[in-house]
């Protein structure tokens, strides 16, 4: 028998004032999955062994050419769909 993907418990819904959506769902394994709207993102931060002291992690993306090749520009992306 094959393993089932597993059935998020928790999805919440937050909508950017650009109007993008970031999507978080959680598992009941544990595990954490972020669903984000618009161009391609690059990580640009990542502390997954968490801060011992607040018990934390953290992770940041960003869209466009900071920090990559992923794709243009996303501040010029915006700047173009404003201007027409």
């Amino acid at each position: 028998m094959t393993d089932q993907p597993l059935k998020a418990h928790f999805t919440e819904t937050v909508v950017l004032p650009d109007g993008r959506k970031v999507r978080v769902s959680a598992y009941p394994d544990g595990s954490i999955r972020f669903r984000v709207d618009g161009l391609p993102y690059v990580l640009t931060e990542a502390y997954l062994s968490g801060n011992p002291e607040k018990d934390q992690a953290i992770m940041k993306i960003s869209p466009g050419k900071q920090g990559s090749n992923a794709a243009y520009n996303y501040v010029d992306e915006l700047a173009k769909r404003n201007a027409t």
